[in-house]
């Protein structure tokens, strides 16, 4: 019974150290992130050239973003970079961490939203001359009768107490 005791906490004690010691890394080991893992902060020659176009206020707001999200702006079409700007950091954010299929149905879903805000302004109605004003009307025969019976005789209407039958 000893040695059964004795092979139960050695196996109980290999159980807990394997996993400490697997874990056990220094902290410089942990601040390096693996270079396949991490977007290229360094942007290109075009890159530089279309960012320095933008107003201050655009720049600013791009340096605010977080890497990822920098890396995957530069990487969509010249339409998509335009909706980019449209949308909130936070959306910017969440649309970078999809899954590409959950990325392609999102960016179906703001280019139809981004159709729908153009297309009123796109088929505005053309305009036209304003009508040539219209005479108010003068016609002093108008109808006695409310109902617009005019072959009855027009006669002026009385009051009960003045009249003097």
């Amino acid at each position: 019974m000893r040695k059964t005791f004795y092979y139960i906490a050695g196996g109980a004690l290999a159980a807990v150290s394997i996993p400490a010691v697997a874990q056990d890394m220094t902290a410089a080991e942990t601040d390096t992130p693996d270079a396949a893992t991490t977007p290229s902060t360094a942007m290109t020659a075009e890159q530089q050239v279309s960012y320095d176009g933008w107003p201050t206020e655009q720049q600013t707001q791009f340096d605010a973003w977080p890497e990822d999200v920098k890396a995957y702006y530069w990487g969509l079409t010249p339409e998509r970079q335009e909706l980019f700007w449209r949308i909130s950091d936070e959306n910017k954010v969440t649309i970078t961490a999809l899954s590409a299929e959950q990325q392609a149905q999102a960016w179906t879903q703001i280019e139809a939203q981004a159709a729908a805000q153009t297309a009123p302004a796109t088929t505005a109605p053309t305009t036209t001359a304003p009508a040539a004003p219209t005479e108010p009307m003068t016609d002093t025969t108008a109808p006695a009768d409310p109902m617009g019976d005019t072959t009855a005789p027009v006669e002026p209407e009385t009051d009960a107490a003045t009249d003097p039958m």
